[in-house]
């Protein structure tokens, strides 16, 4: 029995959509990608929405619009995050900062004030299903929402994605809102969103932009990121479900859950546990088991350039766990046996 760190259901609810833009003879961005993009601000509230290639791509763009792509503009990020981060910023031309986390995965408050006063855009990640709390707050720079990893996930009753100047997300297909590939940008600003879209499309740009690429999202990527989002409710309540169950499991263990800020709500799109021993160790352990533990960051991004040691620490101790929406109870089993031998009580 191999239980994958992630694994995305797709029902004949896929084979269809994906089966009738087939047939539709309109592959590339169409009717779908334009329905897409009239569907996310029913989910998020936010106004204006912009499909694009990717996840990547979006947060470029947002950054390429929000600073008139000034050379060297400094941006603000998260050090323990996704790569993708980092290759957006050096792809929009800008400079990374990189700001370290607290224990409990959220951005270090004080560290992030100080550094925004230098700052031409923030970016602020709701991390692994959890909520960035620092969404609420002012600041004097652009705020990006990154809601990737955490849309549908609320702090104080109100969806994240819809506190900041910006959002972008992801439909890369272990996201909550996977299909396959892409991403988008929403806001309520359509001018910004128009910015956007006039660097996604080669053959309709101005000749003299800074920049133009091919980003749009195509027809095909767009219907099974429709469907994911039809389904995304459901599938966050059966992973709530098994986070209740781990909770129980893990109580009994030396391991320590990390859980969302206390007036948010977490979509559980990861688990996250904290270890005592190296999580090196751990994965190794589970490995022989068919658990596909992993690292929820595989490298920080501030590495030999900036001291973050909070985020060196998480690094050495962070666990992602497996929580599927369609485990079974006889996997969950399987996974219990691995972590009562990993961690003892």
């Amino acid at each position: 029995m191999l239980i994958p760190h992630s694994r995305p259901v797709f029902d004949d609810s896929f084979t269809q959509a994906a089966t009738q833009t087939i047939q539709s003879g309109q592959l590339a961005q169409g009717e779908t990608t334009t329905k897409l993009e009239q569907r996310i601000p029913q989910s998020l509230g936010v106004q204006h929405t912009l499909a694009v290639d990717s996840g990547t791509s979006a947060l470029m763009l947002t950054i390429r619009a929000l600073t008139n792509s000034k050379p060297h503009a400094r941006v603000g990020i998260p050090a323990y995050a996704c790569a993708s981060l980092l290759f957006a910023i050096k792809n929009a031309g800008a400079i990374p900062v990189f700001l370290d986390c607290t224990n409990d995965l959220t951005l270090n408050a004080e560290h992030v004030f100080s550094a925004a006063k230098t700052l031409d855009v923030l970016v602020l990640v709701h991390p692994f299903g959890m909520v960035e709390p620092l969404v609420k707050e002012n600041f004097a720079c652009p705020v990006i929402e990154d809601i990737a990893q955490s849309v549908g996930a609320t702090l104080d009753g109100q969806q994240v994605g819809t506190f900041a100047d910006v959002c972008i997300g992801s439909f890369y297909a272990t996201k909550p809102w996977g299909g396959a590939y892409g991403g988008f940008i929403s806001s309520a600003d359509l001018s910004l969103i128009g910015k956007c879209k006039a660097m996604t499309n080669p053959d309709a740009a101005d000749l003299n932009a800074a920049y133009v690429g091919h980003h749009q999202l195509s027809n095909i990527h767009a219907a099974l990121a429709f469907e994911r989002i039809n389904q995304a409710d459901d599938e966050r309540k059966h992973r709530q479900a098994w986070a209740a169950k781990y909770d129980a499991l893990f109580a009994q263990t030396s391991a320590t859950p990390i859980t969302s800020y206390t007036s948010s709500k977490s979509n559980y799109f990861r688990y996250i546990v904290r270890c005592e021993q190296s999580v090196e160790s751990v994965i190794k352990q589970l490995y022989p088991m068919n658990i596909a533990a992993a690292r929820p960051v595989q490298t920080p991004l501030h590495r030999s350039l900036t001291a973050c040691p909070v985020a060196d620490d998480a690094w050495r101790h962070c666990l992602s766990i497996p929580l599927l929406a369609d485990m079974s109870q006889d996997e969950f089993e399987h996974l219990q046996q691995g972590i009562q031998t990993c961690f003892p009580s």
